[in-house]
């Protein structure tokens, strides 16, 4: 890549480099499930992380892609989700087919101004209570448009970070297809560590704890800076660096009842359930109802116990125990405290397993951290790439 001077690239539209095909549903009549006539792609039912698998078929297609076409949902709150075919599909109305023009626009390269862009075709969705793109917005939006050869390099220098981020994401799934093993091994007994013999017990949840309660009930009024204040989300996204404030008079009247304290769990109790995350923070926060906050006693490790909610045994039996017919489902407190869970009585052995698992975790975490950093990386390329700011050598 270079700066040097070069022909300026043209402001033009994506019509002008794509071709742009609205997807159009085949008679309901004409769809079956014993792979009769053509692959439907109804929108994001069929679509995965990058390829769509196709679940069912119909007999009077309508709208066709053809393989590497650009699919993009169009509809819904899936709006603006993309896949790449892989094959030649019947396409719905929620979904359009984009490809590049012969001699105008090469297929990979449009993929990633898409991609670049996607936040703008957006903006025209948002306030709709139903999300939809027209044919006209796709093919209106405004783009820089380079010569075919420099098309083709800058897709060919993105395509090399996602084969990075592709191969990472990759690794990061084994280890934790890995961990999970480990864990059904260790948290159930089924393998001991050397040097260790002593007896395991399967009790009661409520035996192990000295406290298991829920947040406030009452929705605060959330202000700009403050004590941070954390819901569901913030624990099934294992995220919380984006979460909400409330004023510290409010937080010190939650944590009256429920104080968040570093070595406590949090676990998700409404909406999703059974997610687990351990308290390692000392800053002051605050929790909503959605989320129960569990203190150990000295009989287990809290470290243990997040552990073992991740088993399979732990999340069948808290599901079995949860109302699940609710909307949104959730479980009771009392509920939570009839979970059995199976740990060594010894609290070395609790420790020694903890260690091993943690190390574990630990190493997810940094592939997590890499991972963000290549799509960082790849962000930023794209700034500069699709809009001519650097340019590539010829």
């Amino acid at each position: 890549m270079d700066t040097l001077k070069k022909a300026k690239w043209k402001i033009g539209s994506l019509n002008e480099i794509a071709e742009v095909t609205m997807g159009q549903s085949p008679p309901g009549s004409s769809y079956n499930n014993s792979q009769n006539g053509v692959g439907l792609i109804n929108g994001p039912t069929e679509f995965t992380s990058k390829y769509p698998v196709v679940k069912q078929w119909t007999t009077q297609p309508t709208k066709l892609c053809k393989t590497g076409d650009i699919l993009l949902c169009v509809r819904g709150s899936s709006t603006g989700r993309m896949n790449i075919s892989n094959g030649e599909y019947c396409i719905g109305r929620g979904v359009a087919s984009i490809s590049g023009k012969e001699k105008k626009g090469i297929t990979e390269f449009v993929y990633y101004l898409l991609e670049y862009k996607i936040s703008q075709l957006l903006k025209m969705t948002a306030g709709s209570t139903f999300p939809n793109l027209s044919s006209n917005e796709i093919k209106d939006m405004v783009i820089s448009i380079p010569n075919l050869e420099e098309q083709q390099k800058i897709a060919k220098i993105l395509s090399t970070w996602d084969k990075a981020i592709e191969l990472k994401e990759k690794l990061i799934e084994q280890k934790k297809e890995q961990k999970k093993g480990l864990m059904q091994k260790l948290l159930t007994g089924e393998v001991r560590l050397p040097g260790f013999e002593g007896e395991w017990k399967l009790k009661k949840l409520k035996s192990l704890c000295s406290k298991i309660m829920d947040g406030t009930h009452t929705t605060p009024k959330y202000t700009e800076t403050g004590i941070p204040f954390y819901s569901v989300e913030n624990v099934t996204r294992r995220d919380f660096t984006n979460h909400k404030y409330i004023s510290e008079e409010e937080h010190l009247s939650i944590s009256s009842r429920c104080k968040v304290e570093k070595g406590d769990i949090l676990m998700t109790r409404i909406g999703s359930i059974g997610d687990a995350i351990l308290v390692d923070w000392d800053h002051e926060s605050s929790i909503y109802v959605s989320l129960a906050l569990i203190k150990t006693n000295k009989t287990i490790l809290s470290e243990y116990l997040v552990q073992y909610m991740g088993t399979h045994e732990f999340k069948k039996d808290i599901l079995s125990k949860s109302l699940l017919s609710a909307v949104p489902q959730k479980i009771n407190l009392v509920d939570i405290g009839n979970v059995n869970v199976y740990f060594p009585q010894d609290i070395s052995e609790q420790k020694a397993i903890v260690d091993i698992l943690s190390n574990g975790d630990k190493e997810i975490y940094l592939l997590e951290k890499e991972l963000e950093s290549l799509k960082q990386q790849k962000k930023g390329l794209m700034q500069l790439l699709l809009t001519g700011k650097v340019r590539v050598k010829a």
